[in-house]
């Protein structure tokens, strides 16, 4: 998840879901999962949880995802204080740029 992926506003700090998608090429996939095998457990941190993580099937179409992930947070606070935290940030400078394209969805059951 990059520093760009906010989502759309809300007017009130009330629970919310995104759905995260990470495009990037096979070849950088195992630096991809690395790099949310590391940050992701930092969510718990900031009351927010991986809700479903998945990876782009072996073989598909390289201009799908290559990582899925749908995340709940607690409130527009928490995904703020994520995006801040500084193990997250240090991590960005280790990994570099995982991704090739980022799209963060706030996303609502039907």
């Amino acid at each position: 998840m990059t520093d760009a992926d906010t989502g759309s506003e809300t007017e009130t700090d009330e629970p919310f879901t995104v759905a995260f998608l990470g495009y990037g090429p096979e070849a950088g996939g195992d630096t991809a999962h690395a790099y949310e095998d590391r940050v992701l457990p930092l969510l718990a941190d900031h009351g927010a949880r991986v809700v479903y993580r998945g990876c782009r099937a072996a073989g598909e179409d390289e201009e799908l995802p290559l990582e899925v992930q749908v995340l709940s947070f607690p409130g527009r606070g928490a995904l703020a204080t994520f995006l801040a935290d500084e193990r997250r940030v240090a991590l960005r400078e280790e990994y570099g740029e995982v991704f090739s394209r980022t799209e963060l969805v706030r996303i609502e059951e039907r």
